[in-house]
């Protein structure tokens, strides 16, 4: 009995031993199952996050690559217009960032230095921009890159515009801070051949000591991808055991590939590391199974919430990115869509400043400032993350005709903040999300177009979008396409309005003031206002101005041959000229062309023109250039905003005209009569000539007789008129 006891005794501890091996072992392999499923987590979001990053890089690239071939296509039509001269393409090849910038013939012969010297006849690119194409790409054979635009003069194609960039340029268009700092970036083209080499990191000694050959797996992989222009990422291995991610994009279709590579483990070191000692511990120690289990959850949790701060936290802020607030808005949306939600835009006016003045730590310091304070005006569920610079976004829900009234109340709020500038003022757009599909991202990009419609007032200002956005891009679109056949077809015309001076008590014609026209084919006489704005935005505007001074040289020129009063004609000068280096020279060219009389010219510059050259010794030399072509030179628009008489003091300007607001109310008043006296007679102790525009009543131009005013335009005395309706007016030369 004793010995049955026993035997029992024995088969219970090995049965109760064989137990907790298998408990043993089950602990270990569900440990092992949870750290294989946790690292393969790990790499799936290592490796998203890797694609989101490299998309916005590539995105990136292509913008700056876009920019630089905006400005070459600027200097194309610059050169064709006759706005700037081929001697002057050394300074905007500065200006640009070009090493060198030339005008290349029909023949492809070499226009650079040694060092960037190649045939460009015998490039399929070269051949491509002659017919009509804008071309980036390498330089053969040599360490930089090629930008062609053509140049066409009279819709025909005479040439193209090439500049080049070295590889050191281009490195400084590809780096960025991703990953910390702890990711490299690289340029390949379609054979795989690195064009831009990456910066060094520290695992990139793994790399070099390792030796690949093209007939691997993931070699084969990534050059079937480049071949067929995709997009695609690939795990590198290296002789040390370490991994690569390797993460290729195409940059637009330029045919070139932005390569990013990080570390496999970047991500996932501290979980490999804890996820060893957690199977150990495992292992070691059944009796803590309950404990293991616990801490294994919690530290799943604090694993996703380390792996989503990485992937989804903005580095300046330390609160949510774009990719956050993408991904946590359109849950909420899905989740709660009868909340009714919107996206606000919300972007720091004279963020720049900040930074140039107070230097890159006080400029992200207010970043956060301004990111704590949108928190604190957050509602119950709603988000706020910051975009790209000085862009934030926010998801906000209520009744969407309260969402104008809460944007103002944002501006309130963060007005509030002072800066290195003054107090912080924003600009805002916002746009309600469809709750059916809410695309987040197309959401963020109509509030931003919203809010780039907003006007520049103080302390802020914001608009919501609606329908009307995107009918304005389209009308717009088509208005500049006619603005540009406008052009070819010559369909704009000159009209003059008088200037009059009392002689003897009557009034008389003794000048006048060069407006332009667009008479359009099918609606027929366009108002300036619908094409100006147009024109200044999009820098047709300096075209617009050469074509204007010529009409009018060429109509003074008539006149003098037919015998006709050559009264003295002015044409306006827009800001966008000031951003030309030797803008005049092309007003040279048309005064020697035409055979004018510059003496009978005059340039009308308003203060805002003048101080785009932002010293007033620059401005003092622009007017001494004007002179020295024999032209007279206007202070326009005198009194319009914060004018100085010091203006009159250091500007030998040779006439002075004030604006219209000076008379919009009335001349009644001795105190507005007491400043326009005033100014009237400074400027004739200054010897300068003076003009009264805007005049419509029989009061104010008698005031001005009587106070001195040398001339006086206006519909009181005549609108704008055609040439010929003007011409009428002139006496013949000999009266």
């Amino acid at each position: 009995m004793q010995g049955q006891k026993k035997h029992l005794s024995q088969e219970v501890r090995r049965w109760v031993l064989v137990a907790m091996a298998a408990l043993l072992v089950g602990i270990g392999a569900v440990a092992v199952w949870n750290a294989v499923a946790l690292r393969q987590a790990v790499d799936r979001r290592t490796q998203q996050y890797l694609t989101d990053v490299s998309n916005q890089s590539a995105q990136l690239i292509r913008a700056r690559i876009d920019g630089t071939m905006g400005q070459l296509v600027l200097t194309a039509e610059d050169l064709a217009a006759g706005v700037l001269s081929p001697e002057g393409l050394h300074a905007r090849a500065s200006f640009a960032k070009f090493d060198e910038l030339a005008v290349v013939g029909p023949a492809g012969e070499n226009p650079f230095t040694e060092d960037y010297s190649v045939d460009l006849g015998e490039l399929p690119a070269f051949q491509s921009a002659l017919n009509g194409a804008r071309v980036f790409c390498p330089l053969p054979g040599k360490d930089g890159f090629l930008y062609l635009v053509p140049l066409a003069r009279d819709g025909q194609v005479t040439g193209v515009l090439a500049g080049v960039k070295s590889s050191e340029k281009m490195r400084a268009i590809i780096d960025n801070d991703c990953f910390d700092g702890q990711g490299s970036t690289c340029v390949l083209d379609s054979d795989g051949a690195i064009l831009v080499s990456p910066t060094q990191r520290p695992f990139s000694a793994f790399i070099a000591a390792t030796q690949y050959s093209e007939t691997e797996g993931w070699a084969q992989e990534m050059q079937e991808g480049l071949r067929q222009g995709r997009a695609g990422n690939v795990l590198l291995p290296t002789a040390d055991g370490e991994e690569i991610w390797l993460d290729y994009r195409p940059i637009g279709d330029y045919g070139l590939y932005v390569a990013t590579l990080i570390p496999r483990d970047l991500i996932a070191a501290d979980v490999d590391l804890s996820t060893r000692r957690t199977i150990g511990f495992a292992v070691g120690a059944a009796v803590l199974l309950a404990l293991l289990s616990a801490g294994g959850i919690i530290y799943q949790n604090w694993t996703r919430a380390q792996m989503r701060r990485v992937a989804f936290s903005d580095p300046v802020t330390g609160g949510y990115n774009n990719a956050r607030f993408l991904w946590e808005g359109e849950r909420l949306v899905r989740q709660r869509p009868a909340e009714g939600w919107a996206v606000i835009a919300l972007n720091l006016k004279d963020f720049r400043l900040v930074n140039e003045v107070k230097g890159e730590e006080n400029g992200d310091d207010l970043l956060r400032r301004v990111h704590r304070t949108l928190l604190q005006q957050l509602g119950e569920g709603e988000l706020a993350a910051r975009g790209e610079g000085d862009t934030f976004y926010l998801l906000a829900h209520g009744p969407q005709e309260r969402l104008a009234a809460r944007m103002e109340d944002l501006s309130t709020r963060l007005g509030d903040i002072d800066t290195a500038v003054g107090r912080l003022r924003v600009s805002q757009g916002g746009c309600p999300v469809d709750p059916a599909d809410p695309d987040l991202g197309a959401a963020e990009r109509r509030a931003n177009l919203a809010r780039r419609t907003v006007a520049e007032e103080y302390p802020s200002s914001a608009a919501l979008f609606d329908g009307s956005f995107a009918v304005r891009q389209e009308e717009e679109i088509e208005r500049l396409k006619e603005l540009e056949q406008a052009f070819a077809r010559e369909e704009f015309c000159i009209y003059l309005q008088p200037k009059y001076r009392q002689r003897d008590g009557h009034a008389e014609v003794a000048g006048a003031e060069a407006l332009v026209r667009w008479v359009h084919p099918g609606r027929g006489l366009v108002p300036p206002g619908e094409f100006i704005p147009l024109c200044e935005r999009t820098g047709l505007i300096r075209q617009l101005d050469l074509l204007v001074f010529e009409k009018v040289c060429l109509l003074l020129k008539r006149w003098a041959e037919q015998g006709l009063a050559e009264v003295p004609v002015s044409v306006n000068v827009s800001r966008q000229h000031m951003k030309t280096a030797h803008f005049l020279d092309s007003y040279r060219d048309i005064l020697q062309r035409t055979g004018v009389d510059a003496h009978r010219l005059e340039l009308e510059l308003t203060e805002n023109v003048l101080f785009t050259t932002r010293e007033i010794g620059e401005a003092r030399d622009l007017i001494e250039r004007i002179h020295q072509l024999g032209m007279h030179c206007s202070l326009d628009d005198f009194g319009a905003g914060y004018s100085s008489l010091g203006l009159l003091k250091d500007l030998p300007v040779d006439t002075l005209k004030l604006d219209r607001q000076f008379f919009a109310d009335s001349l009644h008043s001795p105190r507005s009569q007491a400043v326009v006296r005033s100014i009237l007679s400074l400027a004739r102790a200054l010897e300068i000539e003076s003009v009264a525009e805007g005049i419509e009543e029989e009061g104010q131009a008698a005031f001005l007789w009587e106070a001195g005013c040398d001339l006086i335009q206006g519909y009181l005395y005549a609108p704008p008129l055609p040439t010929a309706a003007f011409e009428s007016l002139l006496p013949p030369a000999n009266n």
